[in-house]
């Protein structure tokens, strides 16, 4: 948790303001295409109440317009037998309105879990250095 918080700490510019950019891994066919996204990023830890697990509350907010939803959520990091894991939960509001929830049940859902696992995979990269 305290490599999560360094990592989190490290995003803060000097407007105060901690930034990140969230990535859509595409499959390869789609040579040159990335898409992805600054978004204005919170943490911050705190305890669960019904276990002992350290928790970090997390939300973000696109910066501009796009196809990034806004999301809340938390990180729970969880050890065992001298290993870590962190896990990511929380929902997300689709962009667009009506026709963000037509996209997100189209596509945008398996987009937001793409998203999700390329931001676990940078957590991962970070605690590891």
């Amino acid at each position: 948790m305290h490599r999560l918080e360094r990592f989190f700490e490290t995003l803060r510019g000097k407007d105060g303001v901690s930034r990140l950019r969230l990535r859509v891994p595409t499959d390869g066919r789609a040579r040159g295409l990335s898409i992805d996204r600054e978004v204005c990023v919170e943490a911050r830890r705190t305890r669960g109440e019904a276990s002992l697990n350290d928790l970090m509350l997390i939300t973000w907010v696109p910066e501009g317009t796009g196809v990034f939803p806004a999301f809340e959520g938390i990180l729970i990091v969880r050890s065992e037998n001298g290993t870590s894991s962190i896990e990511l939960d929380g929902t997300y509001t689709p962009p667009f309105g009506a026709a963000g929830q037509v996209f997100d049940a189209t596509i945008g859902h398996r987009i937001a879990e793409s998203t999700a696992h390329e931001l676990l995979k940078d957590l991962k990269a970070a605690v590891e250095r």
